[in-house]
């Protein structure tokens, strides 16, 4: 009877991992991340979309006309940007003024450091913007990432120029902040909106998206709860992870400490595969939430990873990382929420030790796969 329910256990965590490794690529710490800066004066809005390279050539034109973005000369940045870019653009960003809409003009397109920034602008403007409603539509990058493009996006009223608004960017407080993604993508606002709790339900949501799609964490409190544990010692396990990231990540944010982040992730994947491996040999284990506090300082820094892109503000920074880790605190009870259950039922069903074995064993090789491609730079696990 056991030997029948631990091939039903094993066939159940065999098909999910085929799942996993079949779906469409979701990296642990990026999320196809991206960012929108918007400049917001008395007769124009400057702005600038900010992507990674990865995410900037899956822009749908750019590998199908066969522009080598390694390799690009001067005219063909022009002829892609009238070709493919300006069309994209178009189609994908919208941004209207109580109600009426206004096209914007790809002014430029630059590559500072590893980013691609899209320069776009709306002239011939003539309102005063406190008396404004402003709808900005946002579907870049939708179809191409399955739904997985997350950008932040930036609001700042000032008439600086063409020439001094990257200034403004870099060095000044954002007035507002807003998250796009598959489930926002239009932000409505005037000068009115509440810039406090925006940046508070900002980088919540973006703790909670981070968690729920940071598949190396998931993996990390899984393994350290299937051996079987009550709420009070799961919630135990949990508060240590919390307040160890907690550290790391604020000081990681504030440039007090730094990791290489290959490092970071590498250890990471490595913290996985210890605690599935001491899952495996140890029948009765005790301090796990030591075990957890010291590899939740690691985890800290790759949660930074994520934050340090889109702190615009470092003057709010406390705040950010206070509400940032918020979220990641409601992601990880959510995960709990949903699992505790599961691991009961199935215990009903299958003995605990052989639950323990079976999702340890499935959880060892998922680690060790990531670490492997980590330490190497492989980039062959899909998620």
């Amino acid at each position: 009877m056991r030997r029948h329910g631990f091939k039903k256990l094993a066939a159940l965590l065999v098909g999910m991992a085929i799942f996993l490794f079949g779906v469409t690529p979701v990296f642990a710490h990026d999320m196809y991340l991206g960012s929108t800066k918007w400049a917001f004066g008395k007769d124009r809005i400057l702005s600038a979309v900010e992507l990674d390279p990865g995410v900037f050539e899956q822009i749908k034109g750019i590998k199908e006309l066969g522009y080598d973005l390694d390799h690009l000369t001067d005219d063909q940045l022009r002829d892609m940007t009238a070709k493919v870019i300006q069309p994209y653009i178009d189609e994908k960003l919208s941004v209207s003024i109580n109600g009426r809409a206004y096209p914007e003009q790809v002014v430029k397109i630059t590559r500072e450091g590893t980013l691609w920034e899209i320069w776009l602008k709306i002239s011939d403007l003539d309102f005063n913007w406190q008396d404004n409603e402003v709808k900005i539509g946002y579907h870049l990058l939708l179809d191409e990432t399955n739904n997985q493009h997350v950008s932040i996006g930036y609001v700042y009223y000032t008439d600086a120029d063409d020439d001094s608004v990257q200034a403004v960017f870099d060095k000044t407080q954002p007035s507002l902040q807003y998250i796009f993604d598959s489930d926002h993508t239009e932000w409505e606002f005037t000068d009115k909106s509440a810039s406090f709790l925006s940046d508070i339900a900002t980088f919540i949501v973006l703790g909670i998206k981070h968690i729920l799609t940071g598949y190396d964490h998931i993996a990390f409190l899984l393994a350290l709860i299937v051996i079987g544990l009550s709420v009070r010692e799961a919630l135990k396990i949990i508060t240590a992870f919390t307040i160890a990231h907690s550290i790391t990540l604020l000081l990681a944010a504030m440039n007090i400490v730094n990791l290489n982040s290959r490092f970071v992730e590498s250890v990471i994947a490595l913290s996985i595969c210890y605690i599935a491996v001491e899952n495996l040999v140890s029948k009765q284990i005790n301090y796990r939430w030591l075990v957890t506090f010291l590899f939740g300082l690691v985890h800290g820094f790759g949660f930074a990873s994520v934050l340090q892109e889109y702190v615009a503000d470092k003057s709010n920074l406390v705040r950010s990382v206070v509400s940032f880790n918020v979220g990641v605190e409601v992601g990880q009870l959510s995960i709990l929420l949903v699992t505790l259950p599961l691991l009961y039922l199935l215990r009903k069903k299958v003995s605990s030790r052989t639950v323990t074995l079976v999702a340890s064993a499935a959880i060892f090789i998922v680690g060790l796969a990531w670490f492997i491609d980590r330490l190497f730079n492989l980039q062959l696990v899909p998620f």
